[in-house]
């Protein structure tokens, strides 16, 4: 506060010091040229205009009472004198003395409101460009999240066709069956229609896998409905269950019952649980000869807030690095993006829950993440 104090004055001393030395140097050149008392005082008064601009009010103010002094010493008869005969050159310097100090405090107020003019404008600016970038850090994660969910889906290939192709095996095998029922020679018709009837289901079934699917690859706007956890946990899993198979991975799941619902978007929510999942499969790619097992659980952390939590039984986690895990392009894998669980995170936390991991006893990790049950309205559903 001193320091700015400082260079204040000494900003000042410095338009003062310049704006005696203008106008010695316009007086004497006045009285060299023998201008007469109105020329003098129009060349004094630009002096003051020009150092009223570029100066501040004191130091225009200190120059204006020197050019007065000036005027009435060195060209308002008797000269030489401070003394005033004409009553004219009275009225000169009077109007000399208001005009200048009209034109000084104008020109300081206009300064200063160009100054916060200024002033606001750069804030503008600057909120303008930050909300830019915002904006195009949404966009971008965004993006992030859909290509994401896109090499997730690509790493469950053989799971999507699994189970696409159970419903379909079931539609064919019960489409010739029921045909056989209709080819009979007494047409059992009752038959028939209780395998089109399951046909129907089947259809239904292989209907959903799909949308389930296309849902979670494509690009869609966020909408968060009132969603049972546990049916959502059930819905990956069901995606993953020939990855589960072919490893293999003993999967063991504790999901407690009579959950209240949670406001959430359950494409969102699933790929945060499908990004788990996966991580811990191929973190115990690398467990050895060790038992695979993926025990996911769910429950209440308290009266507001559930949980889903992901154990597995791999390498575990390195204590100095729990903190870089959630960082955008950290990755512990060699064909990784480094993107997972930062998307993960941002969109727990826009749930208003929180993502984190710690180590599992006596070998793994544990992922867990929260959801609060109220505090986000959730869309109606249509």
């Amino acid at each position: 506060m001193l320091v700015s104090q400082n260079k204040k004055f000494l900003h000042v001393a410095v338009q003062t010091l310049l704006g005696c030395v203008a106008a010695a140097l316009v007086t004497f050149a006045c009285l060299r040229l023998e201008f007469n008392l109105a020329t003098a005082t129009c060349l004094l008064l630009s002096v003051i205009v020009l150092l009223a601009l570029w100066g501040s009010l004191p130091s225009s103010a200190i120059v204006s009472l020197i050019a007065v002094a000036s005027l009435d010493y060195y060209f308002s008869p008797p000269i030489f004198s401070f003394e005033l005969s004409n009553p004219f050159d009275a009225i000169a310097l009077a109007s000399f003395v208001m005009a200048s100090a009209v034109i000084t405090t104008l020109t300081s107020r206009v300064r200063a409101r160009t100054e916060q003019l200024a002033l606001s404008s750069a804030k503008l600016e600057q909120q303008i460009a930050e909300h830019k970038q915002t904006q195009e850090f949404l966009q971008q994660t965004q993006e992030l999240a859909r290509v994401n969910r896109v090499m997730l889906m690509g790493e469950m290939t053989a799971s999507i066709a699994h189970e696409v192709n159970q419903p379909l095996t079931g539609i064919i095998s019960n489409a010739g069956t029921g045909l056989r029922y209709l080819a009979a020679e007494i047409p059992d018709v009752e038959e028939a229609r209780r395998y089109l009837e399951l046909i129907v289901r089947d259809g239904k079934r292989a209907a959903e896998v799909i949308g389930r699917i296309r849902a979670l690859v494509r690009r869609v706007p966020e909408r968060r409905n009132h969603l049972d956890l546990n049916e959502s946990v059930l819905e990956v899993i069901a995606l993953t269950q020939n990855e589960l198979q072919r490893n293999p991975v003993d999967l063991q799941t504790n999901l407690a019952s009579g959950l209240p619902l949670v406001p959430a978007d359950r494409v969102q929510l699933q790929q945060v649980i499908l990004n788990l999942i996966v991580n811990a499969l191929d973190a115990m790619n690398e467990a050895g000869d060790r038992p695979r097992t993926l025990v996911v659980n769910s429950g209440t952390s308290d009266a507001s807030e559930l949980f889903v939590e992901v154990r597995d039984t791999g390498p575990g986690l390195d204590a100095a690095n729990l903190d870089r895990l959630f960082r955008s392009f950290y990755t512990t894998k060699p064909e990784g993006m480094g993107m997972g669980l930062s998307i993960s995170r941002l969109i727990v936390e826009s749930h208003g829950g929180r993502l984190w991991a710690t180590k599992n006893e006596p070998h793994g990790a544990v992922f867990r993440f929260t959801l609060p049950v109220q505090g986000v309205d959730a869309d109606a559903d249509v």
